[in-house]
């Protein structure tokens, strides 16, 4: 069957023809036939009509489907949100981005770069656990006077390739 149709289209590009108002010469193979009164469906009509129905559904549940995912997707972020408030009480309560905070323990637990990994840095939060001794609370009532008094110092420094530590000029 398969040999027959080949041999078929083989012997259709060795049939010529002449069209009769150019009067150019053409293969058989080459031409496309019209008719006046549109001709009846046939299978492949049907064929095309259903797989051009199938591709429209096909569509229509992507488009679905993506609405879905994004509805899944808010879903997942909020339920992990509310896994992170069980998980974290330290820095969600407070709105802060655990990937903000770097951890020092001494003389305080954390210092946080609020707004750093979102944005531009917002302010700089220092958390420090409840002080369970006196030397803890002592300390962290200086760092507290130092901060409100204003003492501390801005200060930017280079480390050249050749390891020279040099101040920057602001």
């Amino acid at each position: 069957m398969k040999r027959d149709l080949i041999a078929f289209y083989r012997v259709q590009r060795n049939i010529f023809g002449i069209c009769p108002r150019s009067g150019q010469i053409f293969r058989l193979s080459d031409c496309k036939v019209f008719l006046k009164a549109k001709p009846k469906r046939d299978w492949k009509d049907e064929l095309d009509h259903e797989s051009d129905l199938f591709d429209r559904a096909e569509e229509r549940l992507s488009e679905r489907e993506e609405k879905w995912r994004e509805a899944a997707r808010r879903k997942g972020r909020e339920q992990a949100r509310k896994l992170v408030r069980c998980i974290d009480p330290i820095f969600t309560p407070r709105k802060l981005n655990p990937d903000d905070a770097k951890v020092l323990f001494h003389p305080v637990d954390y210092i946080v770069f609020n707004g750093m990994k979102v944005d531009s840095l917002r302010n700089l939060v220092l958390l420090d656990r409840a002080a369970m001794d006196e030397d803890r609370r002592k300390l962290q009532r200086s760092v507290e006077a130092t901060v409100s008094r204003g003492h501390y110092e801005w200060t930017t420094f280079f480390v050249d390739e050749d390891g020279t530590v040099r101040e920057n000029d602001r």
